[in-house]
């Protein structure tokens, strides 16, 4: 019904600005594209189909685990709402746009083309519309000799509208006069590609008392993107929940990071202030070492878990991952550097829940701790921290040896969005790391609202991504022997058996 009553809207607009009001003919008229259709040089322009015309088009969206879908009509396709189809004709695009947290939303164009269509014929395809900026865009159109969604054209969406363009060949597209496109929302494809990921959580505390499906979709989003991203670890520095003694709050916070004890992603926590309570009882109750110690990952503990280590090595490289929680004294010191020094072959990254203040200096605890863990260790290369609302950096550099030298430099980072839209709109860090060019590239990004950037990019350029000039190339491991025995004693009644040196 919707159809028929948009139909008759459409005739009433196209009378009104002399367009051509029914599916079009062949010969009829050129292209009405706001931009220019490519014309392919020993081909005439025969019919067009668009969404302004929309007698033979039927429009539905989505949203898939995969991108591009691994089907051709993957379960839970709609069509367009009458008001859907209608912002079309307005150029609206804000009224249609198809959100999703933890897939990949696609619109999908099917097309019935005239019968005179011919398998030598070529199809030009054109888009316009936008998504969130940093977004890959790609349009795909399904090749019905492979039987799968083929690319045709990509872009990374800015925060204007843009257009993407095809051309293909009819033997290969069109199947019972029908051409099927979609343009699917996917990752970003970096200027640089990488090789594996680590993923950042921290002070998701009003996640867990209030906003628990912004909690979920976080974990949700790292465990479905395991292998696109390869994800091999994730982080989290504490005020896992924001009231100690609130039982529902560390059931919630449980099951959601339960989520990547189910995929099988390494992950270490820590408890902030407001993970403290009656002597950090519940946090032991749900995170204490029992949660943890037949992880094949799991270095120690320190009191529980109050502190402990994660033995990660991917893609050849060998991390340590150290964390200790609120209220470090000496003792807790003391304990990270026996370990620190036991791993000290290691590249070791440090998780402490308060370190750098917002302004970007370093609190009178982050200062004792980089001058009695952080410099002594020469194997540490970052300190991730959370605990004040900001995002910071801050960089020294140290002459481990006393030559004059620049020896390391230590990335010390700060982030927190507690204080933001509800509780933080699920921002989280995500740390790429690249072989080739040698360093980790930092960025944010937040799967609930799937936006990057949290701080405005080009009011802070450097507030959240950056690059970290860190060693990742692959440890070198080698093992020589150069002789190797075993004695055996047998214990002879009443006889002395001794061994003979020759």
């Amino acid at each position: 019904m919707f159809k028929q009553r948009l139909k008759k809207l459409i005739s009433i607009l196209c009378m009104t600005f002399l367009l051509p009001a029914a599916f079009p003919s062949d010969h009829q008229y050129q292209p009405s594209l706001s931009k220019e259709v490519s014309v392919v040089q020993n081909y005439y322009h025969a019919d067009q189909y668009n969404s302004i015309n929309q007698e033979s088009l039927v429009i539905s969206e989505n949203a898939t685990s995969t991108e591009p879908p691994k089907v051709f009509a993957p379960k839970g396709e709609k069509e367009f709402s009458y008001k859907k189809y209608l912002s079309l004709i307005e150029k609206n695009s804000d009224v249609n746009r198809t959100d999703s947290v933890t897939k990949f939303p696609y619109h999908r164009f099917d097309v019935k083309v005239n019968r005179n269509i011919k398998p030598a014929d070529k199809v030009t395809l054109h888009w316009e519309g936008k998504s969130l900026p940093g977004r890959q865009v790609t349009m795909y159109a399904w090749n019905v000799a492979n039987e799968k969604w083929t690319e045709l054209d990509g872009t990374v969406a800015s925060d204007e509208e843009f257009a993407l363009n095809g051309t293909i060949k009819a033997d290969e597209y069109v199947q019972d006069r029908k051409i099927s496109v979609i343009v699917q929302d996917q990752f970003p494809k970096h200027g640089k590609s990488y090789d594996y990921s680590f993923v950042w959580m921290t002070d998701t505390q009003y996640y867990a008392q209030d906003y628990p499906a912004i909690f979920k979709s976080i974990t949700e989003w790292i465990a479905q993107n395991k292998d696109v991203m390869n994800i091999r670890y994730v982080f989290h520095t504490g005020d896992i929940v924001n009231k100690a003694h609130d039982e529902k709050q560390w059931q919630r916070a449980s099951a959601y990071m339960n989520t990547l004890d189910v995929a099988k992603i390494p992950y270490g926590v820590l408890p902030g202030n407001h993970d403290e309570g009656d002597d950090f009882k519940k946090y032991k109750q749900y995170f204490g070492e029992h949660r943890f110690k037949h992880k094949s990952y799991y270095g120690g503990s320190y009191d529980d878990n109050r502190g402990h280590y994660d033995l990660i090595s991917a893609n050849g490289k060998d991390y340590i991952f150290v964390y200790m929680g609120w209220d470090i004294g000496e003792e807790e010191i003391k304990w990270m550097n026996k370990v620190l020094q036991r791993h000290s072959d290691r590249t070791a990254i440090l998780s402490f829940h308060e370190y750098l203040k917002k302004n970007g200096k370093r609190s009178r605890q982050g200062n004792e701790l980089f001058k009695k863990v952080v410099v002594p260790n020469e194997n540490v290369v970052a300190v991730l921290c959370g605990h004040y609302h900001s995002s910071q950096l801050k960089v020294d550099e140290l002459d481990d040896d006393q030559d004059g030298d620049v020896d390391r430099k230590v990335y010390q980072i700060l982030a927190d969005y507690q204080k933001g839209g509800e509780g933080g709109n699920g921002f989280l860090r995500l740390l790429h790391i690249d072989e080739e060019t040698n360093s980790i590239d930092v960025g944010a990004y937040s799967p609930y609202l799937n936006q990057y950037h949290y701080y405005d990019p080009k009011k802070y350029p450097d507030k959240e991504q950056f690059t970290m000039d860190i060693n990742v190339k692959r440890t070198k491991k080698m093992i020589s022997t150069t002789y190797f025995e075993v004695n055996i004693y047998k214990h002879l009644a009443g006889e002395k058996v001794a061994y003979q040196k020759e």
